[in-house]
């Protein structure tokens, strides 16, 4: 019977990370390259800018999206307090990104950054069932603010890598996205971690801020 000496199996545990390692950073680097390629399909006017809105409850994972859309180091994220901002400059096209707190100290300040928004991203944290109900009592809100009237509105179902995460179509029926009939509306499973589902949102983002540009 034969055994890994202890080198062996330091050498193969070794190579798995880093294999792992690889593969993750050329995800990282395709999905940048993806999200340029839309940035670019996306702009139809000259030093055009969009103005984006990405609202949701503390913890859904907002300001982790926003890092990745940014392609930023997301191993540190701390609460947002305020607010950030984010500007992806491509060709003369510039994308604006609003992230703001997600504390309920900090949302009745929401309404201060509707002005001129053109996409409204609301986050959700998919595995935190216990808060269903407030996050479609905040969306609720949003949908009904005048300053965002006909605004197109992305929710993002995040945290799929999550096992307790609930899928999109049963939070669109637990929210009643259904009865959305004064814009056009998508929710999409994403998970902000490993970015996968968000490039589909971003993709969505783009045809509708051109059909609202138009």
């Amino acid at each position: 019977h034969l055994t890994d000496s202890p080198l062996q199996v330091d050498k193969k545990h070794c190579l798995h990370f880093a294999n792992r390692r690889t593969k993750k950073l050329d995800r990282r680097a395709l999905w940048a390259q993806g999200l340029l390629s839309i940035l670019r399909k996306l702009k139809s006017a000259p030093d055009q800018e969009v103005r984006i809105l990405l609202l949701g409850l503390d913890n859904a994972g907002k300001t982790t999206l926003l890092k990745q859309l940014a392609s930023e180091d997301i191993s540190h994220i701390t609460p947002t307090q305020g607010f950030n901002i984010k500007s992806v400059q491509s060709q003369g096209f510039k994308l604006n990104v609003w992230d703001i707190g997600g504390q309920r100290k900090i949302r009745p300040y929401w309404r201060n950054y509707f002005e001129n928004t053109d996409i409204l991203i609301y986050v959700i944290d998919s595995a935190d069932r216990k808060r269903f109900e407030e996050t479609g009592q905040e969306l609720a809100e949003l949908l009904d603010e005048e300053k965002l009237s006909g605004v197109p509105v992305l929710i993002f179902a995040n945290k799929q890598d999550l096992l307790t995460a609930a899928p999109a179509s049963e939070i669109a029926e637990g929210l009643n996205l259904h009865t959305i009939r004064d814009r056009v509306w998508q929710i999409q499973s994403c998970s902000a971690l490993s970015g996968e589902g968000v490039q589909d949102g971003m993709n969505w983002v783009c045809k509708n801020v051109n059909a609202k540009k138009k």
